[in-house]
């Protein structure tokens, strides 16, 4: 029997809802506008709108899951798990019939062109590519030059490398070739870096790299060092180069968790991940990913160090006295501590009496009557920011009345820092029909909790703070989304039915509740 992985239609559709500009940014690729579409730089034939894309040099075009397999070589588990930010299908045991994966559909073709051109690919299916070794230089004077002169690589540090053979220059073209190394020290994969010094930059992953593996080093001790770029790990031990072959590194070439996972299995003794990405929201959000892969993998110590310019090279530049490029902190993080003190503020206001059913009922009631009136930025304003964060006041003492209740003193001000410190950006994506969706499904769960449990049982009453948490979550999550996301498309509703759209401009599309 053989494994197949299964995802729910759900899942599937919340996988190709993703942004092609989000997973570009996530990988720190380049874009443009072009006219009310935007251009791949990297690919100039590639356009795409929200989660669309065409390839125009191919004529082939589809949404985000066939975009990380046309672009980023990923089976198609792996691409709807990457979507989804590491969220796994179910393993279900299967005869030996195989699951093909869905290709792109071709201008110009149709539909039982496609389904017969499908067809015979079932029946012979393709040979992985394998992966050719870009020819040898004699020398190195090229790479030489850029790493130590442009980019400030230590010396010593370049040479180790050269003479294991995981860096050298290749012949034809004069890239610095990284070289990913598997548990036998057979090269499993290759990046290629230019090496001109006039601001162009280029690099790719050769074809047959498998993403499993990546450029990096197998140290004797526990501590297993995450960097998105080679140069990035270069520059991380050019700045601190004491005792460096204790640590073991690994480069991702992007931000998928692959080549970290097979780095952990091939090596038993690690049991601690310092996670080195970039300094900016990409590099953030992937942390954050990362970080549940990890403990989902059973690596609970998971450490984040951070460049205090935007990356690693940037540091080691910035010590040579160049100008460098500054660290981007993530906007939605930013405002999230933001609108924290603010809510210390308003939480302070209110009397912890009001902390019950019926006030929670009241201020989302006002949520809805606002939401009535539109939904422009000045609408969603004036609810979100009006009843929006009055309740999320009345929730946190909600949480700080079950906390007494519990023996647990926890101040407003503590619970509110433990939430700004909870909120994470790679999991706060959708539009404004997913807040609200989000926010009514926290709002019934604790709704039910009052409504259908003993709340002087010990239980009970820590499910209450877990509720409340979650739904003052939302409450923050939909103030950051009218500050920092929001925008007529993001507010346009989805495609609905007659019945849907009667009901929605009956009651705002948000359940009404007794306050009883």
């Amino acid at each position: 029997m053989g494994d197949f992985i299964y995802f729910t239609e759900e899942q599937k559709e919340r996988a190709n809802a993703v942004q092609i500009a989000d997973i570009l940014r996530r990988e720190h690729e380049e874009v443009e506008r072009s006219g009310n579409e935007w251009r791949w730089k990297r690919h100039r034939s590639v356009t795409f709108r929200g989660s669309s894309w065409y390839r125009h040099s191919r004529q082939v075009g589809s949404h985000a899951i066939d975009f990380m397999q046309e672009f980023f070589g990923m089976s198609y588990p792996e691409a709807v798990s990457y979507l989804l930010d590491g969220e796994q299908g179910q393993l279900i045991e299967r005869g030996k019939r195989q699951e093909t994966k869905r290709k792109p559909i071709k201008a110009g073709k149709g539909r039982q062109a496609v389904e017969k051109e499908q067809t015979e690919e079932r029946k012979e299916p393709k040979e992985p590519k394998k992966l050719k070794l870009p020819e040898k230089n004699p020398t190195m004077k090229r790479v030489y030059a850029y790493l130590l002169q442009k980019r400030h690589i230590d010396r010593e540090i370049l040479s180790y490398f050269a003479k294991a053979g995981t860096i050298y220059e290749s012949a034809e073209h004069h890239n610095i070739v990284f070289a990913g190394l598997d548990s036998e020290g057979k090269i499993r994969h290759v990046h290629v870096k230019g090496s001109c010094s006039d601001g162009r930059s280029f690099r790719l992953n050769q074809e047959g790299s498998e993403a499993a593996y990546g450029f990096g080093y197998k140290g004797t001790g526990n501590r297993l060092y995450v960097f998105e770029a080679p140069i990035d790990l270069l520059s991380f031990l050019s700045l601190y180069p004491d005792n460096w072959q204790e640590n073991s590194y690994i480069t991702l070439n992007g931000v998928a968790e692959h080549a970290m996972l097979q780095a952990l299995k091939d090596n038993p003794r690690l049991d601690t991940v310092v996670l080195c990405l970039d300094h900016d929201p990409a590099g953030i959000e992937a942390c954050g990913r990362l970080a549940e892969i990890l403990v989902r993998n059973g690596y609970g110590a998971v450490k984040r160090l951070q460049s205090a310019c935007k990356d690693w090279n940037e540091d080691l530049k910035g010590r040579y006295g160049e100008e460098t490029i500054p660290a981007q902190e993530h906007p939605r993080v930013m405002e999230c501590r933001a609108w924290t003190e603010v809510l210390k503020e308003v939480t302070e206001s209110i009397n912890i009496k009001y902390a019950n059913r019926s006030y929670i009922c009241r201020y989302y009631q006002d949520i809805y009557n606002e939401l009535k009136k539109g939904r422009g930025r000045e609408q969603l304003t004036d609810a979100f920011d009006g009843p929006g964060m009055l309740l999320t006041g009345v929730l946190v003492r909600c949480m700080e009345k079950e906390g007494i209740a519990l023996g647990r003193e926890t101040s407003a001000d503590q619970i509110l820092e433990n939430l700004s410190k909870r909120y994470q950006p790679h999991k706060d994506k959708g539009n404004f029909n997913t807040r609200i969706r989000q926010m009514q499904a926290a709002f019934e769960e604790t709704l039910e909790v009052f409504d259908t449990k003993d709340l002087e049982q010990k239980e009970d009453q820590e499910l209450l703070a877990r509720k409340c948490m979650s739904l003052a979550m939302e409450c923050i999550r939909a103030h950051i989304f009218v500050a920092i996301d929001c925008g007529e498309e993001q507010m346009k509703p989805a495609k609905q039915t007659v019945k849907e759209q009667k009901m929605e401009h009956q009651e705002g599309g948000m359940m009404l509740c007794s306050q009883s």
